[in-house]
């Protein structure tokens, strides 16, 4: 695995630090989240200039007087790197954030539309692609001023025409660009227009290699480029596209790097006495057997489908009352945008249904609690009798790869055929398809009933596979094909 020590500038809408005011004095809030956590190791073991958005009102004032230069900065375990703010204007983050990034890219890649309703692609959308484009444009400006590095890793669907806006501006560097969330099908990809499908395609196109996090959505990927780009070379096989620039032919990678977790940080937290405290307590609450999911509230996790599934066990199996649980520990996500606080309201009307319909005085059917409670989601981690994760689309999953490694209870993963980490996990897993509920509640069911030795082997093989396939393999992974573009440009 790749060991070297590179320059590396990593690119994101969201980093490591964001700015605030506290009793009159700026201070510098270290962030968790997914990607954080995921290239720490990257910080810890490289030279890192990280490139993100200016957010918060102190981002603004920082980015002002950063004035195009990098800041000296620690992450949240004091690896140092460097912090660049790149500035876009307010309205274009908003036309971004709000109607391209989430919902539109959001909703198309993890099949959430009802195309005979949605979506509506008017002057409004156009407008707010005009939008994208400027924010993708305003990052790739600051992210330009920082090309003298041994590559570029560029993330995720708010910034796809960025390596094209960087090959425009004459950066030689090779780049990366990964997406986190599902690639789907060439059919879907319809629903957006084809000027816009195109632009992003290959804006796309414009890194040495395109990076997922399953072998499914690099098919996709390449199925995409084939049906709708008549002027590229796409071979499947060497999972590869042509493109032709200026008369010369340049190769585009497309590769699968899964993404994990990193077992000795995420071990460590059950030490705390945070963590410790939430443990006793849901070792004093916990019902005989315990269902857990744990989830953002988004319409991609399946949320209503899962109650509804759970509602139907309790329908089938009344010897169950009073002894079973499933805990809702959701973190809200993006509420600013009307799709998404719809759907929390939904959540607690369904779930306070089922309560209604099951509960008793002495017995809550379903538990939900709202907000970011990590030390009760590790204490839940550990207790579980069966995880149930059953999302609609998801690029990986990564709380199907966190439990499993804390759980002391044997318990069973119920997993979505569609989450990511099924092309990893699927022989050790309970499969459901995310639209189906009544098999979603006989899994379920299975979870709660399998004999303890198939219930020990199943749990030890997912311990196994996440502790030899950790975050540290996937940051590895892509490096080690950077490095090996890079030698030819030395």
């Amino acid at each position: 695995m790749a060991r070297e020590r590179h320059r590396l500038t990593v690119v994101s809408n969201r980093g490591p630090i964001q700015y605030a005011r506290m009793d009159g004095e700026r201070v510098a809030l270290r962030g968790g989240g997914g990607l954080v956590s995921a290239l720490r190791g990257l910080i810890g073991n490289h030279d890192v200039t990280w490139i993100v958005c200016a957010i918060s009102e102190e981002d603004h004032l920082v980015a002002a007087e950063q004035n195009g230069r990098a800041l000296e900065e620690t992450d949240a375990i004091g690896n140092p790197f460097k912090l660049h703010f790149a500035d876009p204007d307010p309205a274009d983050f908003a036309a971004m954030y709000g109607h391209i990034a989430n919902p539109l890219l959001w909703f198309i890649q993890h099949g959430l539309y009802a195309s005979g309703e949605e979506p509506v692609v008017s002057t409004d959308i156009r407008e707010a692609w005009a939008g994208y484009r400027r924010y993708n444009a305003a990052v790739a400006t600051e992210t330009a001023m920082e090309r003298d590095c041994d590559a570029l890793m560029i993330h995720d669907y708010q910034l796809y025409l960025v390596p094209a806006m960087l090959r425009e501006a004459g950066v030689t560097s090779p780049i990366l660009h990964f997406t986190h969330i599902p690639w789907p099908a060439p059919e879907a990809w319809k629903q957006l227009p084809v000027d816009l499908r195109t632009e992003l395609l290959h804006g796309l196109l414009g890194s040495d290699i395109v990076g997922f996090h399953t072998e499914h959505d690099v098919r996709n990927f390449l199925a995409t480029c084939a049906t709708y780009l008549p002027g590229v070379e796409v071979a499947a096989g060497d999972a590869r596209v042509r493109v032709i620039v200026d008369h010369e032919a340049r190769d585009v990678h497309v590769r699968s790097y899964p993404i994990s977790i990193d077992p000795a940080e995420l071990r460590a937290h059950m030490r705390t006495p945070e963590m410790i405290a939430a443990h006793t307590e849901l070792l004093r609450t916990r019902p005989e057997k315990l269902i857990l999911r744990v989830d953002r509230t988004d319409p991609s996790k399946n949320i209503l489908r899962g109650f509804h599934a759970y509602g139907r066990l309790l329908d089938r199996r009344p010897d169950l009352h009073g002894r079973v649980q499933l805990l809702s520990l959701l973190d809200p996500s993006r509420l600013a945008v009307p799709v998404y606080a719809n759907y929390l309201k939904r959540i607690n009307a369904i779930a306070a249904e089922i309560n209604e319909k099951h509960g008793t005085d002495g017995w809550l059917p379903i538990d939900v609690r709202i907000g970011d409670n990590f030390p009760v989601v590790v204490a839940a981690y550990r207790e579980y009798d069966a995880l149930l994760v059953n999302s609609i689309a998801d690029g990986m999953n990564l709380i199907s790869k966190e439990a499993p490694l804390l759980n002391e209870r044997s318990g069973v993963v119920v997993l979505s055929e569609n989450a990511g980490s099924f092309e990893e996990l699927e022989p050790w897993v309970l499969a459901v398809d995310p639209l189906d509920v009544e098999q979603t509640a006989a899994q379920l069911e299975r979870a709660l009933e399998l004999p303890q030795p198939e219930r020990g082997e199943r749990a030890a093989a997912i311990r196994a596979f996440v502790e030899a396939h950790d975050v540290a393999r996937w940051i590895d992974l892509q490096l080690l094909d950077l490095e090996f573009l890079a030698e030819p440009r030395a």
